[in-house]
């Protein structure tokens, strides 16, 4: 019985001695420090409202295309050649080479048998007109004398009478005469001759084939004229004038040429849900393919008092914030024009601190710090340096 109350007691003590220590160890722990979290100032880019005047530019891209392509059709049936130059894509051609022509072997000796009965009928006139029409007859008699059948024959002598015009027609001098230049006319179409400096586009006959009337032989397209066609917003269209100057460049293949608006289409084309706008490239020393890619940038309208700002600083469509001590403060603005990236904007007080930069979750009178901007890329600006690198001029915005 001792024994058992020896070791209660010494089980009670050893744990109110554990109890002790710990609560010795537990007063002598350091106690957590309250971390507070530190307030930080959003930063925030701005630049000086400061108003100028500001030429304008729409900027587009588009493909070359030749200014003037023909279809080689025949109007004649039989046997088709090539002529000075070879039936292939890519061969080139100068103004009046003959491209192909058409067997033309029995329409010409037709010709020359239509052409030898009209010299028949008139020789057998001659007489007469010498009796009845003598002060004519020396007109007659030297025609007469100057044709020849494997010639083009030259324009009828002027009548001097009512009374000559009618002894003609009943001889069917007139009738023999037209039907020899109607058949002269459709010989002429057997041969086809290049009607400008040029190269050949597309081949879809080869010399030696039988062709008939309205066959297409190929496509030519002129050397040295070519024009850009550009797709432009509607909303831009307002902006464009024809015959306005326009500077194209190609940062790729380093090229800056000039150019010239020469049409502007009435409709939407329906692929692209733009208007297409023409562009004739002048001439230059550069190398021109068609087909290739080139960036324009076409002068529009001349904006007062206008600034230009990054367009997804805008909100709400017109209004934007400024700075003010370290307060943002939402203004109304008057946005004058809008491009993809950046838009030409009024309405502010010169020298207020407009914010440049888009903002989230951005508040009236959130406490911000500026960092005042002074130059900023824009996409306006950015088309004033592409097209002024080299030959042309800069085409401000």
């Amino acid at each position: 019985m001792k024994r058992k109350l020896i070791i209660i007691l010494s089980s009670v003590g050893i744990l109110l001695l554990a109890f002790l220590l710990a609560g010795i160890f537990a007063g002598q722990k350091e106690e957590p420090k309250d971390k507070r979290p530190l307030a930080v100032t959003k930063t925030v880019q701005t630049k000086k409202v400061n108003y100028q005047t500001i030429q304008t530019d729409v900027v587009s891209y588009g493909r070359v295309q030749t200014a003037q392509t023909l279809d080689l059709l025949s109007e004649v049936s039989g046997r088709m050649y090539q002529g000075k130059v070879r039936l292939k894509e890519g061969e080139r051609f100068k103004k009046g080479d003959l491209l192909f022509y058409i067997d033309d072997r029995e329409p010409a000796l037709n010709l020359k048998s239509q052409k030898s009965n009209f010299l028949r009928d008139l020789a057998g006139i001659l007489p007469d007109l010498k009796v009845d029409f003598n002060n004519n007859f020396d007109a007659w008699n030297s025609y007469f004398n100057s044709l020849d059948i494997d010639k083009k024959f030259g324009p009828l002598p002027e009548t001097a009478s009512e009374k000559e015009k009618i002894f003609l027609a009943t001889k069917g001098i007139y009738s023999s005469y037209y039907t020899i230049k109607s058949a002269e006319a459709r010989l002429d179409k057997h041969r086809y001759y290049a009607p400008f400096d040029g190269s050949i586009m597309e081949v879809s006959l080869q010399s030696g084939s039988f062709i008939n009337p309205g066959v297409s032989i190929g496509k030519v397209m002129r050397r040295g004229v070519h024009e850009l066609k550009v797709a432009i917003e509607t909303k831009d269209i307002p902006w464009i004038k024809e015959n306005s100057p326009v500077k194209i460049y190609s940062d790729e293949m380093d090229q800056y040429l000039e150019g010239r608006v020469t049409r502007i289409s009435d409709f939407v084309n329906q692929n692209t849900q733009s208007v297409d706008v023409f562009i004739a490239i002048q001439p230059s020393g550069s190398k021109i393919y068609d087909g290739q890619f080139f960036q324009a940038a076409i002068p529009a309208r001349t904006v007062k008092d206008g600034m230009i700002m990054p367009r997804n600083a805008i909100y709400n469509g017109n209004e934007v914030f400024v700075v003010q001590d370290t307060l943002l403060k939402m203004r109304k603005i008057n946005v004058i024009r809008l491009a993809d990236e950046d838009a030409i904007i009024s309405g502010l007080d010169r020298g207020e601190d407009l914010v440049i930069e888009p903002l989230i979750g951005a508040f009236n009178n959130m406490v911000v710090e500026k960092q005042e901007v002074k130059d900023i890329d824009l996409e306006l600006g950015e088309a004033n340096e592409a097209a002024s690198t080299s030959q042309s001029p800069t085409a401000s915005n």
